[in-house]
Formats: structure tokens, C-alpha cells, sequence
């Protein structure tokens, strides 16, 4: 008697539980039908008031499970919110030390003194552009001190930023030699090279007014005229740099 008893109730509640739980996926079922339905109907009205109900419902809990929970989390999103706000703005001065700090540390820094350094703000295939001012004609070197460019006026510049032209074309010096600064697919090269010039890898190049653009990859070769020697260059400026340092 007991033991059919016992199986019995058993059965019982096995029973009552799946009843419940049919009872509650039909309930969902019917909660997530209803709230598709406000959604077509109502539109972005009633998709934002069913995205807030999971908030609503944590502040609530939050609430009867510690008073003021609900106002104390919006005091902590508020200040994150703020310092986030001022981690943002201290990512340009975070990254201005990262340059000087990679300057200072540059065997070529002594070429860089009284240097001012100015965020890069816009790039093109004829240049780039700084957020600052300075007068035409100063050279602009990236945080390891090598040469990029030079300033120049721009009446149709935007206003608050500095215009630098490219480096293509700049006169340089190699080995008490003159040659030409270009560049061809990326890639920089000194030509108008004497063509028995006996200059050899390694060989430093700067501008006429003392400025590390590169060394020699390899000894100068005849360029396509045959007229004049040409070398590739190797410790060249970073063009991505979001940093540079207008100095002179």
C-alpha cells in the first residue's frame, strides 16, 4: 500500500511538473508572439520600450535587493562615461609623449632640437597636412628624426592647419655628392648620381642643411639614360607617422 502509494504521488508531481513547464514555454511562446505583434503594429515606438524592459526589470531586482541600486549604477555609467570622455581627449597628448619619447631616444635627435611637435591631420598623394602653424620652408621630421618634407604656405589651406610638401624631388647629399630624392612604387631612391660616383652601401644621406633622410641599400647603378648612377634607400622616413616635428 505504501510503496503504490508512493509511486503514485510520484507520478503525480512528474506529471505536474511537465504540465508546468508546458505552461510556461506556451506563456513565452504567447509573450514573445505579443510583443512581435506591438512591434509591427506600433513600429520603433514599442521596439524601444521592449528593449528596455530587461533594464527596467534589472533595476528593479537591483532595487529590492539593495536599496538605491538603480540610482547608484546610473551614477557609476555617468562617471564612466566621463572618464571615458577624458581618455579620448588625452589620446592625442599620449600620443605626442610616445613621439617625443621616441625622438629623445633617436641617435638623430641632436638634429632636432627646438622641434615642435604637430598631429598629422590629413594625408594625399601630394602630401600631408598638420594641426598647427609655422613658417614656409622648416623641415619636418618624423619621431625618429628623419627627413619627410617641408612646410609651405597655402592660401587654401584649411584654417588651423600646416600644409607639407612632399619630399620627392628634394636636393640631397651623399658622400659630398648631389643627388635627387624620388620615389617609385613606395620605395625611395637618390638619383642624378655621378655614375662613377665609387659610392658605397651604407653610405649616409641627408639634405644640403644637415637632415637624416637615409643611407645607401646598395652602390649606385646606372639609372634608365645611362647617363647617371641611381641607388634605392633604406632608414627612410615613416610616412604613417601620426606624429611629426617641425624643426628649423
Amino acid at each position: 500500500m505504501r510503496r503504490g502509494l508512493d509511486l503514485t504521488v510520484h507520478r503525480y508531481g512528474r506529471r505536474q511538473r511537465l504540465c508546468r513547464r508546458v505552461r510556461i514555454g506556451l506563456l513565452a511562446a504567447a509573450c514573445a508572439l505579443l510583443a512581435g505583434l506591438a512591434v509591427l503594429r506600433l513600429g520603433p515606438t514599442a521596439a524601444a520600450y521592449l528593449t528596455g524592459l530587461p533594464r527596467q526589470a534589472e533595476a528593479a531586482l537591483g532595487d529590492w535587493l539593495m536599496p538605491h541600486f538603480s540610482r547608484q549604477l546610473t551614477d557609476l555609467e555617468a562617471q564612466n562615461a566621463r572618464l571615458r570622455s577624458r581618455l579620448a581627449a588625452m589620446a592625442g597628448l599620449q600620443a605626442e609623449n610616445q613621439a617625443l619619447r621616441q625622438l629623445l631616444d633617436s641617435p638623430r635627435a641632436e638634429q632636432a632640437a627646438g622641434a615642435q611637435p604637430l598631429p598629422v591631420v590629413r594625408r594625399s598623394p601630394e602630401g600631408l597636412a598638420l594641426a598647427g602653424s609655422a613658417r614656409a620652408g622648416q623641415a619636418v621630421l618624423d619621431p625618429q628624426g628623419r627627413f619627410i618634407g617641408r612646410t609651405v604656405s597655402d592660401p587654401d589651406a584649411e584654417p588651423g592647419t600646416l600644409p607639407v610638401e612632399d619630399a620627392d624631388g628634394t636636393p640631397c647629399l651623399a658622400g659630398g655628392l648631389c643627388g635627387v630624392l624620388t620615389r617609385e612604387n613606395g620605395s625611395w631612391y637618390l638619383d642624378g648620381l655621378p655614375r662613377h660616383s665609387g659610392l658605397a652601401a651604407g653610405c649616409l644621406v641627408t639634405t644640403p642643411d644637415g637632415h637624416w633622410v637615409g643611407v645607401l641599400a646598395s652602390p649606385p647603378t646606372e639609372d634608365s639614360t645611362g647617363l647617371c648612377g641611381r641607388a634605392p634607400l633604406t632608414d627612410t622616413a615613416d610616412p604613417d607617422a601620426g606624429v611629426l616635428f617641425v624643426v628649423g
